[in-house]
């Protein structure tokens, strides 16, 4: 009678820590869906040549109304905050600081522009990034053993939201949101490249993606540490904001 009673509640604490899990992960993903969104009007511009006394603004407003043929008055209106911000590998490779921008609208036409034209000023080619939310980064990580063998075999994939990637591979595109499908995948591919090897050589190659990513993980979030504080960001604001904290004042 006890044991029964005693497996009953085992059972029972079993199903209560499920769903918890199951709600857990929920929060989670809404939390990661809220940020991704907030990071939408957020983007990043590398190599954009740095100047004394230079009017942010109006530089990166003017180049991106010429990639999107827009006039230059309706982005800088469309711009909330510009200022630069200081990355070691900048400052390691003597390249400008980093431009970045906070927009009053989301990013996606300047994103999917920039894929078909490039962003050029004062004859340098700018690159445009996304503002991936530091939680995301963390997610990521652990699907980065495939991201490896993914790019090492020239397979195409893209990051999904809240979690995992999509694949095109044999001329479908596969849905990976979890770890197990991962791994089942990376095994997959290994298997597909080297029919004949034994398990030792495929768990041996599975090993080494995972180093190599390991490898460049722990050196990006090296970099991230010796990464200036925020406030030690020179912050722009756009002419809009600072007419209207002159007027205040």
């Amino acid at each position: 009678m006890i044991e029964k009673r005693t497996e009953k509640t085992e059972r029972k604490l079993e199903s209560v820590d499920q769903r918890m899990q199951e709600r857990d992960k929920e929060v989670e993903n809404s939390l990661i869906q809220m940020e991704m969104e907030r990071a939408s009007y957020y983007l990043r511009f590398q190599n954009v040549v740095e100047t004394k006394e230079e009017d942010l603004t109006d530089i990166m407003a003017e180049t991106i109304a010429i990639t999107l043929q827009r006039e230059k008055s309706e982005i800088i209106d469309e711009l909330d905050e510009v200022y630069r911000v200081y990355k070691n590998y900048a400052r390691r490779f003597r390249l400008p600081r980093e431009v970045h921008i906070l927009a009053r609208k989301k990013v996606r036409d300047i994103i999917s522009l920039y894929r078909e034209e490039s962003m050029i000023y004062k004859g340098k080619e700018i690159t445009t990034l996304k503002q991936v939310p530091k939680r995301v980064q963390e997610q990521r990580k652990e699907y980065h053993f495939l991201a490896a063998r993914l790019n090492k075999n020239n397979i195409l994939f893209r990051w999904i939201i809240p979690e995992g990637m999509l694949v095109s591979w044999q001329g479908k595109k596969i849905r990976i949101d979890t770890l197990e499908k991962a791994r089942e995948f990376h095994a997959q591919l290994l298997g597909t490249e080297e029919p004949g090897s034994s398990r030792e050589e495929l768990e041996s190659a599975s090993q080494e993606d995972q180093q190599l990513e390991k490898n460049r993980t722990d050196q990006e979030e090296e970099e991230g540490k010796k990464e200036e504080r925020p406030q030690e960001e020179k912050r722009i604001r756009t002419r809009a904001q600072t007419e209207a904290r002159n007027y205040r004042y």
